[in-house]
Formats: C-alpha cells, sequence, structure tokens
C-alpha cells in the first residue's frame, strides 16, 4: 500500500536487533515497516542543523496532550518545534513514550550475564556514522509497542498486535538526522520473545 507515499528513493533493510540512520530533509517522506509482526522500533531524531535539539517524546505529551502520537499528530523537538508528523499509521497505533531504550544495565537488571544487543549502543552506532558527536541518554519514540499504562499506576510490557507488514509514513518537518532500532529485546514481551527485521524507505 502506497498511500501517502508516492515514491520511494531509497530502500534500508534492517536485520532483528540493529540499528540504521539517515538523513533527510524537510518535506521527505519515511516509511518505516514491521516485516514480521510484533516488531518494535525506537525512533530518534535530531536536527541537522543542531543535534541537541531532538525529538523529545516530554515535549511532544504536552503538546499534544496524549501518551502517545496519533495519525495526524506531530511529534515536537526539545525546542517545542514539529519535528516529524505521523501522517499515516497503517498499525494498531501503539507508539509509546514512556520506556527508555534497552540498554546493557537494563539486560544486567533483567538477569542477563555478559553483553547484550540493545538500542541506546544500537543509536549511538549509528549516530557515529552520522558523524553526529553527541553523547548522552536520549529518549526514543517506542514505535509497533504495546505498553499498557494501567488505572493504579502501573504498566505492563506486552506482545505488539502488530501484522506482518504493519507501517507508518512519517513527514520530515526539520532537515534531521534519523536512527532507528530493531529493538532486540528478547527477554520480556516487547518483542513477542521473538526480534525481527525491519524495513525502512525514505520517498516523497
Amino acid at each position: 500500500m502506497m498511500g501517502a507515499m508516492r515514491s520511494v528513493e531509497n530502500k534500508v533493510f534492517v536485520p532483528a536487533k540493529t540499528g540504521a540512520s539517515t538523513t533527510m530533509r524537510q518535506g521527505q517522506l519515511l516509511r518505516l515497516t514491521d516485516v514480521e509482526g510484533q516488531q518494535p522500533v525506537d525512533f530518534w531524531a535530531f536536527s541537522k542543523e543542531n543535534p541537541w535539539e531532538y525529538l523529545s517524546c516530554e515535549h511532544t505529551k504536552t503538546s499534544i496532550r496524549r501518551l502517545y502520537p496519533r495519525q495526524g499528530d506531530s511529534v515536537f523537538t526539545n525546542y517545542r518545534r514539529p519535528i516529524v508528523t505521523l501522517l499515516e499509521d497503517n498499525s494498531p497505533g501503539q507508539h509509546d513514550m514512556e520506556s527508555a531504550a534497552c540498554d546493557q544495565a537494563r539486560y544486567k537488571e533483567l538477569g542477563v550475564t555478559g553483553d547484550h544487543p540493545n538500542c541506546q549502543d544500537n543509536l549511538h552506532l549509528e549516530l557515529k556514522k552520522l558523524g553526529v558527536g553527541l553523547k548522552g541518554v536520549f529518549q526514543p519514540w517506542n514505535l509497533f509497542t504495546k505498553f499498557l499504562l494501567h488505572a493504579d499506576g502501573t504498566f505492563t510490557f506486552e506482545a505488539p498486535n502488530t501484522q506482518p507488514g504493519d507501517n507508518l509514513i512519517l513527514r520530515i518537518e526539520l532537515d534531521c538526522h534519523i536512527v532507528i532500532s530493531a529493538c532486540p529485546q528478547d527477554v520480556t514481551d516487547t518483542c513477542g520473545g521473538n526480534p525481527t527485521d525491519v524495513l525502512m524507505e525514505i520517498g516523497a
């Protein structure tokens, strides 16, 4: 289904547990596809002009007055400017903005010994490839997740409802660096216990 994206300029296949990145211009479109289903994508965006202006979940929630964006909503930076807009959502629409990226400390917390692939390391590897010298911990927008907030204030990580081929399309609102991670989480139900592949397409 092409939908809002009329043409594709570039396709990037992202194997399970790995990351990918690209630099995009204002007005371009980005389609992210859950190839096999039940695969979350950690998503970051950093202004090309000043990478210390970046996609901010906390600022977005304040601006849109929701816990996560829906189709038609923009996502905002820490300078309160739109950086991407969720133009089309062909998925169950569960895109968490509450949870940090998985990292080595999280897997140790879950009882894993030794190194484990993780979204935080994927982010910094991709930033290095882009030549962006940022150091720090940055909150991702967790696409295709099923993280449920309950009335008593607790939340649970459940297997996503996405099916093979479910996707979303983002419109780029600022020239920016995009980083994604096909989440490697195989200890909790975040990826249904089986991390799989993601497709990233750039078009117009």
